[in-house]
């Protein structure tokens, strides 16, 4: 396969872009309407500067909407802010950009807690509505959740909840391997059980405790995801072990790591078939676009000082 494009997660660093929010207790519609203005416009102004700079795969924040899916929430945002997702849609669909987006750590569709369910399928019905709104083709990626003791169990509440969601948000969802509790195997397994695509993560996939596989089987794996997404694009996440850490994402990407990742991903499918890579480190577009320059030079970017983190928005 051929890698297509590169992208980056919620946040603009050269634009100073992030998702506002407020708090519960403020949830009315005089402070919500300039707070969801900004970062609908954020967005906006992010995806015209990855166009500047040849980008056109970008995850928008979960938090856009604070609170849309609560029943407090009080106004149809969709119907307020028409005019602006309009624009938006219109700037996608015209140069054919990729809108994803990933809810956050409490979206938990196998929870044994059925209030946790309950607005985890809220959540996933809102981000599914905020995607239809800006890209009509846009994925939503979840973890599967907790394993809460029983490992069975815990796959046939997903696999039961699911049927929970409506048609749209369903067909938007893929999901992820993580680095503690799901590995990309049983990920994949899951995914050929129930009709869902699956986002392989390979930095996930290095951590993971006692979870090692030669690159044949990986490749194969990978092979099997890919099989997922049928004519669709296969869409993977990509990341570095930052030093002295397990689980934390690197400020830039190791080239190594960006390699190994190419490496793979010529041992699968169609040579011709597109795949998309999400970058998940700290330092956004800077990291994308030095993937890039590596890719179309060859040269190493040198590592003096490290440079500040930012935590990642959504």
């Amino acid at each position: 396969m051929r890698l297509r494009h590169l992208g980056y997660a919620c946040q603009n660093l050269t634009l100073g872009t992030k998702s506002r929010t407020v708090r519960l207790a403020n949830v009315r519609t005089e402070t919500l309407i300039p707070v969801i203005t900004q970062n609908l416009e954020d967005v906006e102004r992010a995806l015209r500067w990855n166009l500047e700079h040849g980008l056109r795969f970008f995850r928008i924040s979960s938090d856009l909407i604070p609170f849309g899916p609560m029943d407090v929430f009080p106004f149809d945002w969709e119907e307020a802010f028409a005019w602006k997702l309009k624009s938006i849609r219109k700037l996608v669909r015209k140069e054919k950009l990729r809108v994803t987006s990933h809810p956050g750590q409490y979206t938990v569709l196998n929870s044994p807690r059925p209030e946790v369910v309950d607005a985890s399928v809220d959540e996933l019905e809102h981000q599914a509505r905020v995607l239809r709104a800006m890209d009509p083709k846009g994925t939503m990626t979840l973890h599967v959740g907790g394993a809460y003791g029983d490992r069975p169990a815990a796959l046939e509440r997903f696999e039961q909840n699911l049927s929970r969601l409506s048609d749209d948000a369903r067909q938007r969802l893929a999901i992820e391997n993580d680095d503690t509790t799901w590995d990309l195997p049983e990920v994949v397994e899951l995914a050929e059980r129930t009709g869902l695509r699956v986002i392989p993560d390979l930095f996930h996939h290095l951590v993971f405790p006692d979870d090692t596989l030669p690159d044949e089987e990986l490749a194969e794996l990978l092979e099997r995801a890919a099989a997922t997404w049928g004519r669709g694009v296969m869409k993977l996440h990509q990341s570095s072990q930052k030093p002295g850490t397990r689980v934390s994402h690197a400020d830039f990407l190791d080239m190594d790591d960006v390699d190994r990742l190419l490496a793979l991903m010529d041992r699968v499918g169609d040579a011709d078939a597109p795949y998309d890579v999400m970058l998940e480190a700290k330092r956004k577009e800077k990291a994308v676009l030095e993937v890039r320059r590596y890719l179309e030079t060859g040269e190493r970017p040198a590592r003096a000082v490290p440079m500040e983190t930012v935590e990642e928005a959504g």
